[in-house]
C-alpha cells in the first residue's frame, strides 16, 4: 500500500496544516487519498460530542465521504499526548487499535496519509511511541519542522530517532509558519549535516506540488 506516516519535531509545527495541503493536491490529481488520524487529544467539546479539529481538517481536504469516526476513531478532550489522556479517561488504546483504524478496509490502490500525534518520540498509546505507530504501518515518514531558530537541533535528533528505529524517511519539510526574514539558513545549514531531501514550504501552490510529486514518485 502506497503512503506516507506525517510527524514532527514536535506539537504545533504544522503537520496538520501540510497533511491537509498534500491531501488537497492528491484529490486534484483524481488519486484516492485516505486521510487517518488515529486519535487526536484536544479535542473541543461542541454539543456533546468531542469534535478533532485536525483529522475535520484533513477529511475536508481530502473531499473524504468517510465519517469523522472512521477518520479518528480515539478522541481526547485533554490537550496532552494521547497516551496520557486515554489513561485520564480509564481508557486503554493498543498499538494494534490504532493500526487497525488506519488500514482496516482500505482499497490497495488508495494512498494512506496519517497524521500522528505530536513529535516522533510522543507517546500515542499505552504500548508505544509514534515512532512504533508509523513501524508497524510500514509507511515512509515525511518530518516537518517549524522553520525557526532551533529547528536544525530538533530536526537532527528527530533524525536520529527515526533513524534509530529503521524508519524509511522520505523528506524534511521546514515549514514556514509565519513570515520571517533569514530562514533559508536553516535550509543552509540543515543540509550541511544530513542528505536526507529537505523542502522549504509555504503557501506557494509550487511548494505544494513539488512536495506531492516526490512523495508520491
Amino acid at each position: 500500500m502506497k503512503g506516507i506516516f506525517i510527524t514532527g519535531t514536535d506539537t504545533n509545527v504544522g503537520k496538520t496544516y501540510i497533511a491537509s495541503k498534500i491531501a488537497a493536491e492528491l484529490n486534484s490529481r483524481n488519486i484516492n487519498v485516505v486521510p487517518r488520524k488515529p486519535v487526536e487529544s484536544g479535542c473541543q467539546l461542541v454539543k456533546g460530542q468531542l469534535i478533532p479539529n485536525d483529522a475535520v481538517n484533513l477529511q475536508q481536504a481530502a473531499h473524504s465521504a468517510e465519517p469523522i469516526r472512521k477518520i479518528c476513531p480515539y478522541r481526547f478532550r485533554e490537550a496532552i499526548s494521547p497516551a496520557q489522556a486515554a489513561r485520564l479517561n480509564n481508557q486503554s488504546i493498543s498499538l494494534q487499535q490504532l493500526s487497525e483504524a488506519c488500514t482496516d478496509n482500505i482499497n490497495k490502490d488508495a494512498f494512506l496519509l496519517v497524521e500522528g500525534a505530536g513529535g516522533i518520540y510522543s507517546p500515542i498509546c499505552d504500548e508505544g511511541l509514534n515512532a512504533d505507530l508509523a513501524k508497524k504501518l510500514e509507511l515512509p515518514v515525511l518530518l516537518i519542522a517549524e522553520n525557526r531558530t532551533g529547528c536544525i537541533n530538533q530536526v537532527l535528533l528527530s533524525l536520529q530517532a527515526i533513524q534509530h528505529n529503521k524508519l524509511n524517511i522520505k523528506a524534511i519539510v521546514l515549514n514556514h509558519m509565519v513570515h520571517c526574514t533569514g530562514l533559508s539558513c536553516h535550509y543552509n545549514e540543515l543540509s550541511r549535516y544530513t542528505q536526507i531531501p529537505i523542502f522549504e514550504f509555504d503557501t506557494n501552490q509550487t511548494s505544494i506540488k513539488k512536495l506531492t510529486d516526490f512523495i508520491i514518485d
